[in-house]
């Protein structure tokens, strides 16, 4: 089980939290795509006011988000496919599409061990998905790819792939595996 959450998603579960956690305010295209936990965010100018966040695109990290969003219905797609978010999230049963308030999100920037069930699986090879599997290894570094998700691929490719200024944000502490359950331990410094 999550050990923040409590959810038996574990989308990232927090072996040490040392970071600083802020509440931000999900963007429109983030409340409208839903998200996990594990997922890097920027912070975006948008009309709804201040410390808004939506899905980094690689370049740009204000941190990465602690816990997934609401799902009522199992069979909601998007971009990781069915199952995604959490049947009941952090803010109680909060509607993930709200505003004024109902938006809030709680991010970690600077100092995170965990595991993350999200994560690139498939390499980049010139520029798209296409390289095969990823095969991580302890202390591998770590970036934000294009879909805002931890990877192993290498800078160049990454610029490739849209990532103008790729940011280095922690190293690998643990390899995917049947032990954990084929999550990627990471160390987050950033």
């Amino acid at each position: 089980m999550a050990s923040i959450t409590g959810q038996t998603d574990l989308d990232l579960e927090m072996l040490l939290l040392g970071g600083f956690r802020f509440t931000v305010t999900a963007g429109p295209t983030l409340r409208r795509d839903k998200w996990h936990g594990g997922l890097f965010v920027q912070y975006v100018t948008s009309d709804e006011g201040d410390f808004v966040v939506e899905r980094s695109g690689g370049s740009k990290v204000a941190g990465v988000v602690l816990f997934p969003s609401e799902r009522y219905d199992p069979l909601i797609g998007g971009t990781f496919g069915p199952m995604y978010g959490s049947n009941d999230n952090w803010t109680s049963y909060q509607p993930g599409t709200g505003v004024g308030g109902q938006n809030g999100v709680s991010i970690i920037s600077g100092g995170l061990i965990g595991f993350f069930k999200l994560y690139e699986t498939i390499a980049l090879s010139g520029g798209t998905r296409s390289g095969g599997p990823i095969v991580y290894h302890l202390h591998d570094k770590l970036r934000v790819s294009e879909n805002g998700l931890l990877c192993n691929d290498s800078a160049a490719q990454l610029i490739l792939a849209g990532v103008t200024d790729p940011l280095e944000v922690g190293i690998v502490s643990a390899v995917p595996s049947t032990r954990n359950k084929n999550r990627l331990g990471a160390d987050i410094k950033y």
